[in-house]
């Protein structure tokens, strides 16, 4: 299954990629939403599984896009054939699997959450009652699974029971009162989950803590809509399904945060397969929709100028299409490039963490950043870096420059004196919580400029 550098084999991939491409298949049956939904989250963790098979979170992101096709209602299913013998099996089938989809689906969110980024559940008081949940939530599957009868959901509103073909689980009164108090656990589970990641994230590294930011801002957005969407429909029944619109935006920027933790914080080091896949995607359904556009154009034209369609509209877009495909590629690998950057060597994790230390402890880099990052936060025209000897060691932007600001460094013995701040690039005043802000962030720069022996700074500055 797994080749020698620890990747998924070939057989493998295939095999994902035939049960990704049925499940795409499913998700069109119900609607666009649950396609759009279904293909965040599976691309996001196949991509992630071909890359690191081992990762647990590839394989919940799997499995939580497969759970929630489930839980959609089918627009042909018939309701009233179920609870006859002469249902098809495909209806059957359905409905046995929207029966555990729903709980499955809090299992694999409270996994997701406890186990983020490492793959592994949390240690300390948070890892009993997290796995107390999960083997409870994995027990409502099971007997959800096996019940005698089935809870389908009849156009996402109302639960109909229906006879299950393979209920194995004899039929008791307290089936259904012993159901309840254990998923009320498997939620309490969830929400030690979130708990757990908060507390990681108090005491986790900077890196570790921007990607759990991204993820727990997703999780309360899914949260928020959630709740919404419980709270008027039960208020105002009348609005129906629409209730649920929030919930349909929230619940794929879960996948979105933990592809930006990829490309913008390098986790799990596929963040160069990642940005290919964007840009290729992009690429794709720009020009499926440039074709689709043209073509209907150019039909509408041949119809109206000889009343017939043509089959030269086609040829014509088609190779109009693949003449855009060089420049449109190009376009789309630039943005991706500056704003979803990657390594393309290796050691990028390592490499990248070396340079951010040398970014703040060499003198020339710490200059050079440092005028950089004046000029981007405030907007200003340039930016420019003083050193002990009274001359500008680094700058930035349109330099030479009359300065507008000049904010002393002040730090004992630092090879970095003074930060001068061109006028801002659309005239008006510099804000003074800006010039505070920069104040504040150019001495801490300055004197970590000095934390090493100043006959190391020649050879870091040159490193």
């Amino acid at each position: 299954m797994l080749r020698s550098d620890g990747t998924l084999s070939w057989p493998a991939r295939i095999g994902l990629a035939i049960v990704i491409v049925a499940g795409f298949y499913v998700s069109a049956v119900s609607d666009p939403f649950t396609t759009v939904f279904f293909l965040s989250y599976v691309l996001v963790g196949g991509l992630l599984a071909v890359r690191r098979p081992r990762s647990l979170i590839s394989w919940l992101l799997i499995g939580i896009a497969f759970s929630f096709i489930g839980t959609t209602s089918r627009p042909d299913l018939d309701i009233a054939r179920l609870k006859t013998a002469s249902a098809s099996l495909s209806d059957e089938l359905w409905a046995w699997v929207s029966s555990w989809s729903g709980p499955s689906l809090f299992v694999l969110f409270t996994a997701l959450a406890a186990t983020f980024p490492s793959g592994r559940l949390p240690s300390g008081r948070w890892r009993p009652p997290i796995l107390a949940g999960l083997v409870l939530g994995a027990a409502v599957i099971l007997l959800s699974m096996f019940s005698p009868v089935l809870s389908v959901s009849s156009n996402g509103t109302n639960d109909i029971l229906v006879p299950n073909p393979i209920g194995l689980i004899p039929d008791f009164p307290a089936l259904k009162e012993v159901m309840l108090p254990i998923f009320l656990v498997v939620i309490a589970a969830f929400a030690v989950g979130i708990a757990s990641m908060l507390g990681r994230y108090r005491g986790a590294q900077e890196t570790t803590r921007l990607q759990l930011r991204w993820l727990l801002a997703a999780v309360f957005f899914v949260l928020i809509a959630v709740v919404s969407g419980l709270v008027l429909g039960s208020f105002f029944p009348q609005l129906g399904g629409t209730v649920w619109i929030p919930a349909i935006i929230a619940y794929p920027t879960v996948p979105i945060a933990i592809g930006v933790a990829i490309l913008r914080y390098r986790l799990y080091e596929i963040d160069r397969i990642v940005n290919r896949a964007i840009v290729y995607g992009a690429v794709t359904a720009i020009l499926a929709g440039v074709f689709a556009a043209v073509t209907l154009l150019t039909q509408r034209i041949f119809v109206a100028l000889t009343g017939q369609k043509s089959d030269a509209a086609i040829v014509l877009t088609t190779l109009g299409v693949a003449t855009l495909y060089a420049p449109v590629r190009k376009q789309v690998e630039r943005l991706a490039d500056r704003y979803l950057k990657y390594d393309q060597r290796l050691f990028g994790a390592y490499r990248d963490e070396l340079r951010r230390t040398l970014d703040v402890l060499a003198p020339a880099r710490a200059a050079r950043r440092l005028a950089r990052e004046a000029m981007t936060e405030t907007g200003a025209i340039a930016a420019a870096v003083v050193g002990a000897d009274g001359l500008v060691v680094a700058s930035a932007g349109a330099w030479p420059a009359e300065p507008s600001i000049t904010i002393a460094l002040n730090a004992d013995g630092a090879p970095l004196r003074l930060l001068l701040l061109g006028a801002r690039r659309d005239g008006r005043p510099h804000r003074p919580a800006a010039i505070a802000a920069l104040g504040e962030v150019g001495k801490m720069a300055a004197t970590a400029s000095t934390a090493l022996p100043s006959g190391v700074h020649e050879a870091l500055s040159q490193a």
